[in-house]
Formats: C-alpha cells, structure tokens, sequence
C-alpha cells in the first residue's frame, strides 16, 4: 500500500513538473514570438519612413568661410599643441588634438569651410584642456600667467567684436543673412559672455586650493585647472568665429533694431507659461532644463540687442514652456501601458507626428535653422534608440524616444509658422 502511495506521489510530482516545464516552454515561445513581431514592426517603420529633411543651412553658413579662416582656427590649435609637447604631456594628449585635426584637415580637404572652422575650434579647446590640466598641477605661477594674459586677450577680443558688430548692423545687412549668420555671430558672443563667467567662476575655486597635498586635492586641482582654460579656449573660439563671419555677411537695407517690438512680444509670451523647474519626472526635468538654457541665451540677446538670436532663443523656450503639460501626459500614458508592442505602437506614432510635422517645413535655409535641433539632434537620437533596440533585441522600449520625438514635433510645429510670418512681415 506504501509502495503505491509512493508511486502515485511520484506520478502526481513529475506530472506537475513536465507541465510546469511545458508552460514554462510556452511562454519562452510566445515572449520569442513577441519580440519577433514588436522588433519587426520597428525595423519596418525605421526602413519604409525615414527622414529626408534637407538642412539648406549649413551650406549657406559654408559660403561664409574660406580657406584661410581655417588656416587660422589650425594656426591656433599648432601653438596650443607646442605648448603641451613643451610640458611633456602624454603620447595620448597629443594623440587626442592630432585625431581631432585630422577631422578638421577631412572637412578642409572636401571645402566643408564652416565644419571644418568649427571643428578646428574643437581641437582648440581640447589642447587648452590638456594645458590647463597640466600646467595648473606643475608650474601654478606660470599658469596664472597664462590664464591672465589670456582673459585680458579675450576681453580685447570681445569688446573688438561687440563693436564690429554694431557697426556692420549700423551700415544695413541683408535680412535673410541677419537671421542666419547673423545669429550664429550673436549666439556666439553670447556664449563667450558665459564661458568668460564660468571660467572666472573655476579660477576663484581654484586659487581656494593654493598648495594641494591630499591624492583629492591635486585631482580638483587638475579638473579646475583644464576647466579654467578650456571655458577661456570656448570663449575665444566663439569670438573669433563671430569675427570670420562678420567679415562675410550680405550687405542690405534690413534694420534689426526694427524687430524690438517683435522681440519683446515673445518676452511677454514667455513670461506668461513660464515654469519654475520643480519637476521630478525625468522626462520633465530635462525639457524643462533646455527651456532654461534657451531663456538664459535669449534674455542676455533681448538686453544687449542681439535680436536674432533673441528671437531663435526665446522661441524654443516659448515652445517647450507651452507644451510642458504634453511630456507629463505622455509620460503617464506611457507608463500605464503593459505590453513591449503597446509601448512601441505609441512611440512610432509619435515618430510619424515628428515626421510630418518636420517634412511640412520649408527646406529654405532660415527655416532649416530654425529647426536644426529637431532634425539633427532630436529626431536622429529617438531613430537611433529604436536602432539599438533592434540591434540588442530588447523588446521594451524606454521612454528616451518618446521624448525625443515629442520634442522633434514641438520645435518644428512652432517654430516653421513663426519663420514664414517672420519672412512675410519684413518683406
């Protein structure tokens, strides 16, 4: 009798185990088929709609830099570069600016003149870097020095740009070339304003660390050091960028000062969505710290009459402070769905809403400015996050394309109306 209880409980036990290991085995089938399907139908919509916005402006930008104002960018990247090998630096240091020059030598050689310009800048602010880094650590007396002729050498540079500016506007430029080269010359000497303070801002924590001893303390020391440096390079780089372009801009009878009533309609648009930064939910945060980076660099454009680049600045962060409420929706929305393929239905929807709302854009180079960032930047980084997806064959996707797309959406759905109101109201 014992004998067959016994059997019976080995038959009840392996019975559940076969069939714990059958479901087991069918849910191994159906999560595989899952993940068949939900991969497929990313791959699908990656390969049958693909983005074929053309960015007219980086020609237009081309056409303003020449071969010599290369040669000059390089110019300045070999004497940074004499200067390390002079310190001794790193086989790798110096590997790092010579890569990085190579790049810069690549677009030159293809009369890529504005991407070859900038990466120059690039390599610049990569060699002071390295010398900021080191020279902070083995000579600080010498490091001072440099630091110092250098801010007094930037300041000259900028003051020498701000007036060169006023004066080209001053004698009429050409409207369409306001708005691009133009912007780019004022977001230029905006962004050195900021980097001068951030560097000053470094060097004062730096001299609170006069003779470092611990392990801690000579790394701070290094970081500050490159960062002083590197911040006056970014300055630099910027103004004298903005100079290059000043030297080619298309005379004309346009007068910027005209758009001041423009401008500050938008400051009053801004001030009223407008939204302290207080969020928690990634998502949000980030969206709402991009608003704060345009308002930092529009505000600054409207103050000093920097009007294009007012207008570009203040019009991002107007469209990304209206549309705050949209990224918490889609974040919930998101969140409550339960299944991979429901998540990615809604983010490849959203990706055809970023694509439509992009390719009823004028592909004029104003309007491709305008919205750079959501084709070159947000656009192209939610395509490559499902790209990846494919290649690891994950089947759940985060909300990081989500966000992209949305933001891809936003710019361009406000920001291509404003430029054909814009262009129509100063012709």
């Amino acid at each position: 009798m014992k004998t067959k209880v016994l059997f019976l409980l080995f038959l009840v036990v392996f019975g559940f185990l076969a069939y714990s290991k059958y479901i087991q085995h069918e849910r191994a089938i159906r999560a595989e088929v899952e993940l068949n399907n939900t991969l497929n139908l990313v791959q699908t919509d990656l390969e049958t709609f693909k983005l074929g916005y053309n960015s007219t402006h980086w020609a237009y930008l081309n056409q303003k830099v020449g071969d010599e104002d290369v040669e000059r960018a390089i110019e300045r990247v070999l004497e940074l570069r004499e200067m390390l090998l002079k310190l001794n630096v790193s086989d790798d240091e110096i590997g790092d600016i010579d890569a990085c020059l190579n790049r810069t030598y690549s677009y030159q050689r293809r009369a890529q003149f504005y991407a070859a310009l900038t990466e120059g800048r690039s390599c610049a602010v990569l060699a002071a870097d390295h010398l900021g880094s080191t020279l902070a650590l083995v000579n600080r007396t010498e490091f001072l020095k440099y630091v110092r002729g250098q801010f007094r050498s930037v300041e000259d540079l900028q003051n020498k740009t701000a007036e060169k500016w006023k004066q080209t506007l001053g004698s009429g430029i050409n409207f369409t070339d306001y708005f691009i080269t133009g912007f780019v010359v004022e977001d230029n000497i905006i962004k050195a304003e900021i980097s001068l303070n951030q560097s000053r801002d470094f060097l004062e924590k730096l001299d609170r660390i006069p003779n470092p001893t611990t392990s801690q303390e000579i790394e701070n020391v290094s970081i500050l050091g490159s960062w002083v440096t590197s911040y006056l390079e970014f300055a630099r780089g910027f103004l004298m960028d903005s100079t290059v372009l000043i030297n080619h801009v298309t005379p004309g009878t346009f007068n910027p000062s005209g758009q001041r009533t423009n401008v500050h309609a938008l400051v009053d648009n801004l001030s009223r969505v407008d939204v302290p930064c207080e969020f928690e939910e990634t998502m949000l945060k980030v969206a709402c710290d991009w608003k704060e980076y345009h308002k930092k660099r529009g505000l600054p454009g409207v103050e000093n009459g920097y009007y294009s680049a007012a207008t570009y600045h203040l019009l991002y962060a107007i469209a990304i402070d209206g549309h705050l409420d949209e990224f918490e929706a889609l974040n919930s929305t998101f969140a409550a769905l339960r299944t991979p393929t429901e998540k990615v239905r809604m983010v490849l929807r959203l990706r055809h809403e970023a694509l439509e709302s992009i390719n009823d854009c004028s592909q004029d180079p104003l309007t491709s400015l305008y919205i750079q960032d959501a084709v070159g930047w947000y656009f192209k980084h939610g395509d490559a996050a499902l790209e990846m997806m494919v290649r690891l064959r994950t089947d759940d996707p985060t909300a990081q394309p989500l966000y992209n797309y949305e933001m891809a959406k936003i710019i361009a759905k406000n920001m291509c109306p404003y430029v054909v109101m814009l262009s129509q109201t100063t012709e």
